[in-house]
């Protein structure tokens, strides 16, 4: 179907002439000279504001494309400056996985013109649209991505349009799956003091719905982070073949990038995500978070995370179970974090076929049992005088900030006790000290594995509430609170409970505090309130909305009025809540805690239809 070079309208084949704006529907730039050396052969495709064709340079004899602001935009300044803008930042980027950019000018005809490399591949688009990707696949496709990422955000260049569309597939060199990242149109250059006119405005949104981050989606001001976000949309849609937000409404799309929980790869496709390892996945949620904060800090930091996630992911599992758990039912850790410290490799290695631990030593397990550790708190068995002697020295080395010399000394214990659980404390706590706050956790999770009475260690339980406020390691140090700690955890688990942090993770402390019989730490109308605005279906919220309505609890009020259907122009610019099944059970819930309100805060009752009439015809 031809498409007008004109406005870009799709015209049917036997028009002559665009019936939208009355442009020819004969391309005149195929088979002409453009800037008398790109011969120009067939046109690849036309986007929002330009053509791109296949040409050949004359001198060089080569295959180009040639990309063609489309004259409707010729004339705008706004679309000139970003065409403008485009060849800037590509000619800034010297990039094997970003299209190389080589010329850009204007003919006499007033053409603007952009020169790239010639792509003959396909489109991620494309290949998602087979069906998810195998892992290694996708993992490969997202480095190069995160590479290309890092090298632009290095120069000062953020993408923010990063999509499926904009990232092409190539052979070179005999490699397939070569990546080339596409269209810097709506780059931002970061460059401070660099004098040039914002293409964009504070409250102006720019991007693709699917894939903006919740601050693009606001219109504030955007980082490398949006591009991080977009890339952790990107490799959810690779392994799924489904995007996290989904619907044919774009506004509601943005609406739930700024709102909505992202949904665990087992909600869009379970069949797909059984093959994504739980490490992978909890990386891909870190850059996904909805504060910019809580994502990685840099491409090559998510680079980093994933290179760890699918090395732990890919460590086979152990070959015995412990008491009451099936054989192979979790995974080792990776053995190389330890890496710099070949006996503590060694000294673990001892440690499982001594005992035959059946538990992981990071706290990412392909199953995560949910039993709460209820058992009675005792306190460590006390080490030999020898070997209490030397973990004093240590101590008191740790204490002290020596953590070289503590490392070698603990170095030397751990060879001659691998099998030691105050050793193995004593590991988390100098890789606590020492920034390596994952590895903690697994000495951690091992310590009490071999003596349950360092579940109520002061130090240990501090360290697990810190772990919990950092958004990579907030389910792992979880996963430990709940199910190794237990009691001695209960003020930590108050404070996931009743902070503002993951649902996901509050409802967990709170089942966990129920269980341990401390449910009433947990603040039940603030959690049922954001269930509430977490969303779902009609059927999901009727029975928190009658239970917020039994509460008296004036601050469920506002969440509940959220709830009716909106008015006026409200409801052009805000998906409209279902409340199909509960219409009377929300009216009732309202009208009870509006009865608490002191009675000039009471909303006053509407006219019926019938009385307004009658006010608008005596005139009033």
């Amino acid at each position: 179907m031809p498409i007008c070079l004109a406005c870009a309208f799709e015209s049917a084949p036997e028009l002559t002439f665009c019936p939208q704006c009355g442009a020819s529907l004969h391309d005149p730039l195929i088979g002409a000279l453009l800037d008398g050396r790109y011969r120009i052969d067939a046109r690849i495709g036309v986007g929002g504001m330009g053509a791109v064709y296949r040409a050949f340079h004359t001198s060089l004899k080569r295959e180009v494309a040639v990309k063609v602001l489309l004259p409707d935009f010729g004339g705008k300044d706004e679309f000139v400056r970003r065409f403008q803008r485009e060849a800037e930042s590509a000619s800034r980027l010297a990039h094997p996985n970003i299209i190389a950019v080589t010329d850009f000018g204007r003919t006499p005809e007033a053409l603007l013109f952009l020169v790239m490399e010639f792509l003959d591949g396909q489109s991620l688009t494309s290949l998602i649209r087979q069906g998810p990707i195998a892992l290694p696949r996708a993992l490969a496709i997202v480095r190069q991505i995160l590479n290309a990422l890092s090298h632009a955000h290095t120069a000062g260049i953020v993408h923010r349009d990063l999509k499926p569309d904009n990232i092409m597939l190539v052979q070179r060199d005999g490699r397939a799956d070569v990546v080339k990242i596409l269209d810097f149109g709506i780059a931002k250059i970061t460059d401070a003091g660099s004098g040039r006119e914002a293409l964009t405005q504070a409250g102006m949104i720019f991007g693709t719905p699917e894939y903006l981050s919740p601050e693009q989606a606001l219109g504030d001001t955007v980082d490398a982070r949006a591009d991080l976000y977009a890339t952790g949309v990107i490799l959810f849609e690779m392994l799924t073949a489904r995007r996290p937000f989904e619907s044919d409404d774009k506004v509601r799309i943005i609406s739930m990038h700024l709102s909505h929980a992202v949904p665990r790869m087992s909600e869009v496709n379970s069949i797909a995500a059984a093959a994504v390892p739980m490490p992978v996945e909890d990386v891909v949620m870190q850059a996904l978070e909805k504060e910019r904060e809580n994502r990685f800090a840099s491409a090559a930091a998510f680079l980093a995370a994933l290179e760890d996630a699918e090395a732990l992911a890919t460590f086979p599992p152990t070959a015995v179970g412990s008491a009451g758990t099936a054989p192979g039912s979790n995974r080792l850790s990776f053995a190389g974090r330890l890496g710099n410290h070949p006996r503590w490799v060694l000294g673990g290695v001892v440690l499982l076929a001594s005992i035959g631990l059946g538990v992981a030593l990071l706290p990412w397990g392909a199953s995560r049992p949910k039993i709460v550790a209820t058992a009675k708190v005792t306190r460590p068995v006390p080490p030999t005088a020898e070997l209490g002697a030397r973990i004093r020295v240590i101590e008191g080395l740790l204490g002290a900030g020596e953590i070289v010399r503590a490392r070698v000394a603990l170095d030397q214990v751990l060879a001659e006790h691998p099998s030691d659980a105050r050793v193995r404390y004593l590991l988390g706590r100098l890789a606590f000290a020492d920034d390596r706050h994952a590895e903690a956790l697994g000495s951690y999770r091992e310590a009490i594995a071999l003596d349950a009475g360092f579940r109520g260690d002061p130090i240990l339980i501090d360290h697990l509430g810190v772990a919990v406020g950092e958004s990579k390691l907030a389910d792992a140090a979880l996963d430990l609170a709940i199910e190794r700690v237990g009691r001695p955890a209960v003020d930590l688990l108050e404070r996931v409970a009743n902070g503002n942090g993951d649902l996901r993770r509050r409802q967990r402390a709170a089942r966990a505090l129920i269980e341990l019989n401390e449910g009433r730490r947990v603040d039940q109308v603030a959690l049922q309130i954001a269930e509430l605005r977490k969303g779902g279906t009609c059927e999901e919220r009727k029975p928190i909305v009658i239970a917020l309505g039994k509460t008296e609890d004036l601050r469920a009020l506002p969440a509940l009025r959220a709830q009716r259907s909106r008015g006026g122009i409200d409801r052009l610019f805000a998906a409209e809540p279902n409340i199909s099944c509960m219409k009377t059970e929300l009216a009732d819930a309202i009208a009870k805690l509006e009865a608490k309100l002191p009675a000039e805060k009471r909303p006053q009752a509407r006219p019926t239809t019938r009385q307004s009439t009658s006010r608008l015809f005596r005139g009033r």
